[in-house]
């Protein structure tokens, strides 16, 4: 009897209105991105970031934004993805067997000068590749796996760069892994919110800084703010769509 009642009760009860904004025009309105920064920065410098855990692996990132790296696996169904920044593995982990659960197996090549893996990575296709990723001999060394997994299964490529934040070292990566990215797929940037973006505001230039850096010499990609449509995200302009050539 209650559950009959509680079915009439949904039924007539009046449902929220939905205000039919699109995220460009929610962060066009200087209100609006107030709010979301305030969130981001609390969410961020809280102590909360980072807080996740893969299969029991440590991943430094929030799930808003590896909801929206989900989603652009199964849009872009890449054969490889490259990732700088191992960490734990717990990323590489989650993005390698997201692909196979959405029938689109993807190789990932996981770059870190001193990865924790705590599992065998081979048995997941991950594939990490010890070094600064900005190092010459690391860079020819990802090019040869990704040229040799590609030889095996052509497909898209994705690159998400998560390393050393500076803004060096960002646009060094940008230079060297940029152009392994295929015409529809994304490059991601990952914390570009630092340095007061809204986030850390005493780092120092980063990320947002090589991005912004990037884009004004490189016409072959643009920022995708639909990727920031669930508003909490780590990588503002960061979400970079490669351009058809």
């Amino acid at each position: 009897m209650r559950m009959r009642l509680a079915r009439v009760v949904r039924f007539f009860r009046p449902r929220p209105s939905k205000i039919s904004l699109s995220v460009e025009q929610i962060l066009d309105n200087n209100s609006a991105v107030d709010a979301v920064d305030r969130f981001n920065k609390l969410y961020y410098e809280s102590g909360t970031a980072g807080n996740l855990q893969w299969r029991g692996i440590e991943i430094l990132k929030n799930p808003c934004d590896l909801w929206m790296m989900l989603e652009l696996i199964g849009k872009v169904r890449p054969s490889v993805l490259i990732e700088t920044g191992t960490h734990c593995g717990g990323s590489a982990l989650y993005f390698a067997e997201m692909a196979t659960l959405l029938g689109q197996p993807c190789s990932v090549i996981t770059v870190d000068i001193n990865p924790k893996l705590a599992y065998r990575p081979e048995d997941y296709g991950v594939f990490p590749v010890v070094g600064y990723s900005t190092d010459t001999r690391v860079a020819a060394a990802v090019s040869s796996i990704l040229r040799e997994k590609l030889s095996r299964k052509p497909g898209p490529v994705m690159v998400t760069l998560d390393s050393d934040h500076t803004q060096e070292n960002v646009a060094r990566e940008l230079e060297i892994y940029s152009p392994h990215v295929t015409p529809g797929s994304y490059l991601i940037v990952e914390d570009t919110n630092v340095n007061g973006h809204p986030a850390s505001p005493d780092n120092g230039p980063g990320p947002w800084e090589a991005v912004h850096e990037f884009l004004a010499r490189n016409r072959t990609f643009e920022i995708d703010l639909s990727c920031q449509r669930h508003l909490l995200t780590f990588f503002p302009h960061g979400w970079l769509r490669r351009l058809s050539n």
